[in-house]
């Protein structure tokens, strides 16, 4: 049954994200063939003023497309999760022969999945309009100082680095849609207003998170401001970058996953004791 509930969520969920998502990697590659494909490190200074017209024109587009691709996600998953669970629709879906909690994992894992792909559809955008060979080999000139800048010279080395920068996307992927839930499921307290009372859930909570990190953070000096000179010129004003990247995601990670659980025991206990599709 879980299954089928992830299975039917995504399906509710695809005709509109996929178009939206369709449209931006068609638009990426109109830039590579039109725009960024022309740019050279032997023509860069000869293209003239209308070009880079031209360039600033469609990245500042490209930018507001991402943007307005990634909210729209957000969007289209939290309007989904309202209107299966908690409008008229969610009549039919509580009568399914099926536990509140594995609804809720069902439609956790969906929303999960969801904004991963579009998360991929994002960098595969910006992948496809971006990484030309002037960008490519500007990047490898200053290789060593980006690897020290995220943390993949660290300890953990650059494979393990990545794989602590996934895994962290992944669970702030999986925090992301819970927060979304819990808001619209807190949203129901106010009887009549129960969407504004979800937005105003969201802005609630993201608060009391931001304080709770703050709280956390400046004990353990990660917001200080001393400085450190990296490779030649160039200084960052944090304690040795590596160590403060990584420092500041774990940390961030332990209370993400915090956090996480309060707003999934809160959205389940409101599915399983507090629910009102009146």
């Amino acid at each position: 049954m879980l299954g089928k509930i992830i299975k039917y969520d995504m399906k509710a969920m695809n005709r509109f994200l996929i178009i939206i998502h369709a449209f931006l990697l068609i638009y990426a590659f109109f830039i590579r063939i039109l725009i960024t494909g022309r740019l050279t490190a032997n023509n860069v200074h000869n293209l003239g003023n209308t070009y880079f017209l031209i360039l600033g024109l469609t990245v500042s587009f490209g930018i507001i497309l991402l943007t307005c691709v990634a909210f729209a996600t957000s969007i289209i998953i939290a309007v989904h999760f309202y209107k299966s669970t908690y409008s008229d629709e969610g009549y039919l879906t509580h009568t399914l022969p099926v536990k509140k909690g594995t609804l809720l994992i069902a439609k956790v894992i969906a929303g999960t999945i969801w904004c991963i792909i579009d998360i991929i559809g994002l960098f595969a955008a910006i992948y496809i309009a971006a990484w030309v060979p002037y960008v490519k080999d500007s990047l490898s000139g200053n290789k060593a100082l980006l690897m020290e800048i995220f943390g993949l010279g660290s300890h953990l080395g650059v494979f393990g680095s990545i794989a602590f920068y996934i895994f962290f996307m992944i669970a702030g992927t999986v925090a992301n849609v819970i927060l979304y839930y819990a808001c619209i499921s807190l949203g129901q307290i106010f009887t009549g207003h129960r969407v504004f009372g979800a937005v105003a859930m969201y802005f609630i909570v993201t608060f009391i998170e931001s304080i709770s990190c703050l709280l956390i953070f400046i004990p353990l000096g990660l917001l200080s401001t001393r400085t450190v000179t990296i490779g030649t010129g160039t200084t960052l004003y944090m304690s040795t970058p590596s160590q403060y990247m990584l420092g500041l995601l774990g940390i961030s990670l332990a209370l993400m996953i915090v956090w996480s659980a309060i707003l999934y025991i809160i959205t389940y206990y409101r599915l399983n004791r507090k629910l009102n599709l009146a």
